[in-house]
């Protein structure tokens, strides 16, 4: 492990082509940094120590809650080092490839939106935006790393050596990708990718190359998430448009239109994006704000009532005072004018009024107990008349319209003069559910259109309900049967039209699904007769162009197409002669192919090995073909041998290449193969060599030195830059002859293969596998590596099934995954995977 003075190195966390981080403790305050420490082979080549500093440089002038602070720079000997703010929340990426939850993925985006924002002001461009730079603190919250390749925002894009644009490809602008100069807003395109891939759980844009990829973000449409994601759909187009003009033009405005959609989110307004719980509504909207879903259904008047038209107001007597007030008072005369009243008379007053209020009192309530049978005693009116045409129109099945004499329009018309009428309102919920019934029929002829319109008519006049809610859902089911249909004919006639008639995606299996749905439908069995009748014809093809696999093939699909096809027989018989006639010309290649073997005459499109090649693609089991191909083989190696004696390597090449592909299990190609790449690494050390001087000597020594020492140690690969194999590829880099160094290096596959051994015994599998990476590492073809792999395969599948039966699963995993990576076609993998989902609580 390599000593950086003033830090204690933990463990190893990452390691990159560039540098490997580490977890450490800075001593003089105690905490847990990230150590970046830069390869020392790097060294050579000062533009990546220049990128290494500048990463440091910008960071230390960044001070953001979203930005991974940088605690200290410095070198020591051959290494550089940046220490900096250590981050244990874990990734922003799910391990197992999945979406990342909505709530998660909006609150990362936002933060990083903002720390861009802030290193933009300050006029930096980030240029490589992805997860991989993107940490989490144990708190959750995010922060934005590796300003490795930043440059000012007026600056052109950097471009290396070999041409191409500095970033990640799968996460650049089309204006980065295009080697264009950029500024911030190539930053928020790539935020844009991130986001895509936190909620979807991949990126929008793949390729088997990055020119490809590079290619799609220039020319390909934006992403569209699901349906249920749609909310989100706005700021993804923002943010990925394909003109930066087109996009949020700084991090602030993606900050704020993310918080909107949050807020919506806390508010209970998008649940289909997330069910949030009080304490996620607390952190969006504050403490003291009420959420939508919180808020009152009705207004609440001044007397503590609720508003609203659709109630009926109870009967009311009014005020005691008011009614005693209404009633007439005489006047009284007396020697003053006026003279008391005898108490007789005001008792007398009294009963009456108290009589009084009895019987308004019962006249009021019985008013309003029997008013519907008041108001039938009721001469006709406006009302009788109203109800009675929308009975007529009910009758008629004039049940909506726009010109006033529909049941609807009539009985909401009653309705509006007397809300409780008993008839008007019985009336409508008759509307109501005829137009039910009216859709359901529609529904049935797929004629959804007719039947959207009634429900939505339906749904107004009874105001929802069961029968409304369960026919949408019904509704909803048969259009996405029927647009299921539709996009499988649709496809079908498009892989039809591209002669893709076979297989998952073929002609004949969506016009399948599109019968397993609807057994009659005459489009999907109309295809399936078009594809027979196309299937026959490329058997036919085949047969005559002597391919008796595909012809097979063909004859097999038709067949489980139409087993009765009438074509089937007449294939089979053209099939079976053209079978003879093949065998003939195969056997007559095969002589051919053994005699120009003999002759010496290889390769050409006449020689052994094209007519050899042939014999064997048609009939892969041929053992005469196989071994005058071995032969063939040998005698190309020995050419190749002879090209090398010479130095000709180019020569050398091209026979070994022929060679391999003949016999690549040959012995002696695998010699020759090692006397190449030792014959163009001589080669190019030659080219490159320059004067060795004396103060190159005594460094080369010391490297020597060291390397032996690492190499007694066992430190075969690791760590980096302190290690047998990087200090004598060090010393080659002075003296590209120095034997002691190749010698060396050499040595290091037999030395591994030892140390193997002894972790082997000690019991120490990981160790073991890291002498396997030292094998690969110092000798790519060395050929013990695929059966040491093996061998420690078993290792760990002996471990996993140990700890399976000690019931402990998170080990008997760590151990099943190893194995996997170093044997994934091991036959016991599927047994000890099935034992482990078979164990209780998995």
């Amino acid at each position: 492990m390599i000593e950086i003075p003033g830090y204690h190195i933990k463990r190893q966390l990452g390691r990159g082509g560039m540098a490997t981080v580490y977890l450490a403790t800075q001593e003089s305050v105690q905490r847990d940094v990230a150590l970046k420490v830069m390869s020392p082979t790097l060294l050579a080549d000062p533009d990546f120590g220049e990128r290494f500093l500048r990463e440091a440089r910008i960071a230390a002038k960044l001070h953001h809650r979203n930005v991974v602070g940088v605690h200290d720079v410095g070198r020591v000997g051959d290494f550089h080092y940046i220490a900096m703010e250590y981050l244990g929340g874990g990734s922003v990426l799910s391990d197992d490839g999945k979406a990342r939850p909505v709530t998660f993925s909006l609150r990362v985006v936002r933060e990083i939106a903002t720390a861009l924002n802030y290193a933009h002001a300050k006029g930096f461009v980030h240029r490589d935006v992805k997860p991989d730079n993107i940490l989490l603190r144990e708190d959750g919250t995010a922060a934005l790393t590796d300003f490795g390749i930043a440059r000012a925002n007026d600056s052109a894009t950097h471009m290396t050596r070999t041409g191409t644009v500095i970033g990640t490809p799968h996460y650049m602008s089309p204006e980065q990708a295009r080697g264009r100069p950029i500024d911030g807003r190539a930053d928020l395109y790539s935020l844009g990718i991130v986001l895509y891939e936190l909620l979807m759980g991949r990126v929008p844009f793949h390729a088997d190359d990055s020119l490809a990829v590079g290619i799609m973000h220039i020319t390909q449409p934006i992403p569209i998430l699901p349906e249920r994601l749609s909310a989100v759909q706005p700021v993804l187009d923002r943010l990925l448009a394909k003109q930066p003009d087109d996009r949020f033009q700084n991090g602030e405005a993606v900050a704020d239109a993310i918080e909107q959609v949050e807020i919506s989110i806390a508010r209970g307004e998008l649940p289909e994006l997330a069910q949030t719980d009080e304490a996620y509504r607390r952190e969006i909207l504050g403490a003291d704000t009420p959420t939508r879903a919180m808020a009152p259904a009705v207004t609440p008047t001044s007397g503590g009532g609720r508003r609203s038209q659709h109630y009926r107001a109870e009967p009311s007597l009014g005020r005691m005072d008011d009614v005693a007030a209404s009633v007439p008072r005489r006047p009284h005369h007396g020697s003053a004018g006026r003279s008391a009243p005898p108490a007789s008379a005001g008792r007398s007053r009294r009963w009456l009024l108290a009589i009084a209020l009895i019987v308004v009192a019962a006249a009021a309530f019985a008013a309003w107990r029997y008013q519907d049978r008041l108001r039938a005693l009721l001469p006709k009116t406006e009302l009788n008349d109203l109800v009675t045409r929308g009975q007529k129109a009910l009758a008629a099945d004039k049940l909506v319209g726009t010109q006033g004499d529909s049941a609807r329009e009539l009985f909401q018309a009653a309705r509006a003069l007397d809300a409780d009428n008993d008839q008007a309102r019985a009336g409508l919920t008759r509307v109501g559910q005829r137009l039910i019934e009216q859709a359901r029929v529609a529904m049935t002829r797929n004629d959804f259109a007719t039947a959207r319109g009634d429900l939505a008519a339906a749904a107004d006049v009874l105001g929802g309900g069961a029968d409304v809610e369960e026919l949408k859902a019904a509704m909803h089911a048969a259009e996405a049967r029927n647009s299921a249909s539709e996009d499988q004919l649709r496809r079908a006639d498009a892989a039809f039209a591209a002669g893709t008639l076979t297989g998952d995606k073929g002609a004949s299996a969506l016009y399948q699904r599109v019968l397993d749905a609807d057994a009659t439908n005459a489009l999907a069995l109309n295809g399936l007769k078009k594809v027979g009748e196309a299937v026959a014809s490329q058997a036919r093809d085949a047969i005559v162009a002597g391919n008796v696999d595909l012809a097979n093939q063909r004859i097999a699909d038709l067949t489980q197409l139409s087993p009765n096809h009438p074509a089937i027989p007449e294939l089979r018989a053209l099939l079976a002669q053209s079978h003879e006639n093949a065998n003939q010309a195969l056997e007559q290649q095969l002589a051919r192919g053994e005699a120009q073997q003999r002759a010496g005459k290889i390769g050409g499109d006449d020689g052994a090995l094209t007519l050899l090649q042939t014999v064997l693609k048609r009939d892969p089991n041929n053992a005469r073909a196989k071994a005058a191909l071995r032969r063939a083989a040998q005698t190309l190696v020995a050419q190749a041998n002879a090209a090398l004696d010479a130095s000709n390597s180019a020569q050398a090449d091209k026979l070994l290449q022929q060679a391999e592909s003949a016999a690549p299990d040959l012995a002696d190609l695998r010699a020759a193969k090692s006397r190449l790449r030792e014959a163009r690494e001589q080669l190019d050390i030659s080219k490159q060599q320059a004067q060795v001087t004396p103060a190159d000597q005594g460094r080369i020594q010391q490297l020597l030195d060291d390397a032996d020492k690492a190499m007694t140690a066992g430190n075969l690969i690791l760590p980096p830059g302190d290690c047998a194999f990087d200090k004598y590829r060090a010393a080659l880099r002075l003296d590209g002859n120095n034997a002691k160094a190749f010698a060396g290096l050499n040595r290091i596959p037999a030395r591994a293969r030892e140390l193997f051994e002894t972790a082997l015994k000690a019991n120490t599998p990981n160790k073991a596998r890291s002498y396997i990476d030292a094998i690969t590492e110092a000798d790519p073809g060395d050929a013990s590596a695929p059966a040491l792999r093996e061998r420690l395969a078993s290792v760990f599948l002996d471990q996993a099934d140990a700890r399976i039966a000690q019931g402990q699963r998170a080990e008997a995993t760590r151990a099943i995954n190893s194995a996997r990576e170093l044997a994934p076609a091991n036959p016991r993998l599927g047994a000890l995977e099935a034992k482990l989902e078979s164990m209780p609580g998995g």
